[in-house]
């Protein structure tokens, strides 16, 4: 199965294991909770579905890779103690917690998750002493004479021995106790979740044109040749990085992530035909305010170009309002969550000498709440991001109303309150935004005019408008502010 049908198929088996009986027990009894074994080739998302899997089912998570564990660090060091059977004193060896047990354990405790995925990736490469530990856990659900609570799953991930010398086979056994699936790579269920993280568009264009390229594993004569659908998305965000601080995009840099030399020089040519075709004064108007200027080419000069360059464009239309839509709604939820902060500081009253103490108190509390979530894996990068912001716009504001409150040459009335110049000020930042949100409007409009007209009843358009009413960041968008172009979209890719 792809990654996206294992995902899918994770959530359903969390869904069956957490269900209950009417007296409140779980309806599959631990033993009876097989652990859900993924094996496939590396680097093509299997970490990835787990964890997102985690967080669509609102549950912990905790991932390790066991080949950086000893038998000790997995199962506890052996202790002595002195018991005595039938009346006999007797020198008995248990173990210590496991140092993973001990951490699910303390996630419950600190991190009120009572149920969770317990993720262990490369689990068929682990040393041969780990490895009839890892298989009785697997079994029991034990290390030494500790028992991962009832509450959590065990997901484990492994690379077949053709990929990874170290990696071993497992017996009839224990396959017999797990719910075994097996993966590979897929270019329709991988571009989702490449959209979802807005990958580089002239990386999905090209994989688009050849999906086969998604991934490759050869064996030549100097040694083995191979690109991951891993080393896209890390290719994709050194080549965005490059190209916003201005580097230099040489060939080394795509054979540094691409490491089947065909494969690389093949996308560099591509991706120096798609920044020549990108410079285009007229995309980057249309993308800027959704116009087109005067010396614009002509419709028949556009719909002239070849398939590649029609895909290059439209990619890279998607890829500039995925990014403008997305940056519109970290501003949203920042400012939302600006209001919030400012509800809760009305409750403290503080006046405009006191307020950057009070603020700081208040953003401390946030610090220290965050960093626990953090700590456990429950904080994703975007909110993080985002509480940066806030920390950081909070202070800005709270400097700003000092120094105005203290330095006033105004002729109009002062703010009452240091609240009320507060939120004076995030009242202008609802402004800006609204202001930017109608901008957003005119490029979408713009750029589906320019497709519709350039394009018409091309795949390439199809292409464009089906992801814009499908990616959930647009759609909603699209839903909220633009209903009416929406309608029409879901009109014309239904004739199509």
């Amino acid at each position: 199965m792809n990654i996206k049908e294992a995902k899918e198929e994770i959530c359903r088996t969390v869904t069956a294991y957490q269900a209950r009986t009417e007296a409140g027990l779980y309806r599959i009894p631990s033993e009876k909770k097989r652990p859900i074994l993924l094996i496939g080739a590396p680097g093509i998302g299997k970490t990835a579905i787990v964890e997102q899997a985690a967080a669509e089912c609102g549950i912990g998570f905790l991932s390790y890779t066991m080949t950086h564990h000893t038998r000790q660090s997995a199962v506890g060091l052996p202790l002595l103690k002195e018991k005595t059977f039938q009346g006999k004193a007797c020198t008995v060896t248990e173990y210590t917690m496991s140092e993973i047990i001990g951490r699910v354990m303390e996630l419950m405790e600190e991190g009120g998750q009572e149920e969770g995925i317990l993720f262990l990736d490369e689990i068929n490469c682990v040393s041969e002493t780990l490895m009839p530990a890892m298989l009785q856990f697997l079994q029991f659900k034990t290390f030494g004479c500790h028992r991962l609570p009832e509450g959590w799953i065990i997901v484990a991930a492994g690379n077949p021995p053709r990929y990874n010398r170290s990696a071993r086979e497992f017996d009839v056994v224990t396959l017999d106790r797990v719910k075994y699936m097996e993966l590979e790579a897929s270019f329709d269920s991988w571009k989702e979740y490449a959209l979802s993280r807005n990958l580089h568009s002239a990386i999905l264009s090209y994989l688009t044109m050849k999906p086969e390229q998604l991934y490759v594993f050869r064996r030549t004569e100097t040694g083995k040749e191979f690109v991951t659908p891993r080393g896209w998305e890390d290719l994709s965000q050194i080549l965005e990085t490059y190209e916003d601080l201005g580097l230099p995009v040489e060939d080394a840099l795509f054979s540094q992530y691409l490491q089947c030399r065909e494969t690389a020089l093949d996308f560099f040519s591509y991706y120096r035909l798609s920044r020549r075709l990108l410079a285009s004064p007229v995309l980057e108007t249309l993308t800027r305010d959704g116009t087109l200027p005067e010396d614009a080419p002509s419709s028949s000069e556009w719909s002239g170009l070849s398939f590649d360059e029609r895909l290059c464009v439209t990619e890279h239309l998607l890829h500039s309002i995925r990014r403008q839509v997305r940056s519109y709604e970290n501003r949203r939820q920042l400012i939302q969550s600006l209001s919030y902060f400012a509800e809760g500081l009305a409750a403290q009253h503080p006046d405009f000498s006191g307020l950057e103490q009070v603020c700081a108190g208040l953003l401390a509390k946030r610090k220290a709440s965050l960093q626990k979530r953090k700590e456990f894996g429950l904080l994703d990068r975007r909110e993080e991001e985002r509480e940066r912001l806030l920390a950081d716009t909070v202070r800005q504001y709270a400097s700003r109303v000092r120094l105005s409150h203290f330095s006033d040459t105004r002729n109009e009335p002062a703010p009452d309150s240091a609240v009320s110049a507060m939120t004076s000020l995030i009242r202008a930042d609802m402004d800006e935004l609204e202001q930017d949100a109608l901008r957003l409007e005119r490029v979408l409009r713009g750029t589906s005019e320019f497709i519709d007209t350039r394009f018409g009843d091309s795949p390439e358009a199809f292409l464009f408008f089906t992801e814009l009413t499908e990616q959930e960041d647009t759609s909603r968008f699209l839903s909220v502010r633009m209903g009416d172009l929406k309608d029409r979209i879901l009109q014309m890719t239904a004739r199509d």
